[in-house]
């Protein structure tokens, strides 16, 4: 099975409703649960699905396909959704927790948290990479990536699907922090700046010869303190001679 994981804080206006159009999805409320009332659904084509809220929590259900589109739609599971019931419940939700199973390619179950109003939104969102690093294109270097998301706080309206960055003029030796993001209008970023994202290392091959030459290094090193050892001895046991 595959989690993943969003938490958040935040503010909502109005208007944002409309933006939402094409993130918005029925559910029909659920009175059975547990395993067997699961597997039922599913074979429905139905994704059994918890909202989780300050003050309340519910069970619903969801149609596998919609589901699956409006994930499309969403460039994944980080995005603002909203929810639209038969009762006439119209809620902000994000996907807290989403499990999966990879074999057979199915929604096992969705955990959605309630948005409340007049909060601020904190939350993760992909890091993407874009361009090749100098330092692997020119210099034989290795690149490291250290995170592959990035929290965020900002409201509603300016949540970004994903925060891009350009890699290109990393070189050898060097690294990319959270102080290297784009500024986005209105997002803060939550990580201290000098959080690292992305290195340029050396290679295997290259880290190897380098071990490689300390090693012999080493050896010499070795080798004339072994004989300086002996020189010493030597002259320790003609001067004994001598004595005697």
């Amino acid at each position: 099975m595959v989690f993943m994981t969003a938490f958040l804080h935040f503010f909502t206006p109005l208007f944002i409703m409309s933006e939402l159009s094409d993130l918005t999805i029925q559910v029909t409320p659920r009175e059975q649960t547990g395993r067997q009332a699961c597997r039922k659904l599913r074979s429905a084509g139905r994704i059994p699905a918890v909202l989780y809220g300050k003050e309340f929590n519910q069970s619903y259900s969801l149609d596998d396909r919609e589901m699956r589109t409006l994930l499309r739609k969403a460039s994944g599971t980080t995005s603002l959704l909203r929810l639209l019931g038969e009762k006439g419940e119209d809620e902000l939700v994000l996907i807290k927790e989403m499990q999966t199973d990879p074999i057979k390619n199915s929604i096992l179950h969705i955990d959605f948290i309630q948005v409340a109003r007049g909060e601020d939104l904190q939350t993760k969102i992909p890091l993407v990479l874009s361009g090749e690093a100098e330092g692997v294109k020119t210099q034989g270097g290795i690149l490291e990536v250290l995170a592959n998301e990035i929290e965020v706080k900002c409201r509603p309206s300016n949540l970004p699907s994903q925060v891009d960055l350009d890699i290109s003029q990393l070189e050898l030796g060097g690294n990319l922090q959270i102080a290297d993001l784009p500024d986005l209008e209105g997002v803060a970023y939550v990580a201290d700046p000098k959080t690292l994202l992305v290195s340029c290392v050396g290679s295997a091959e290259g880290r190897s010869s380098a071990g490689e030459e300390e090693e012999v290094q080493g050896e010499v090193g070795e080798g004339e303190e072994s004989e300086s050892d002996s020189s010493s001895e030597e002259d320790g046991d003609e001067g004994e001679k001598a004595e005697e």
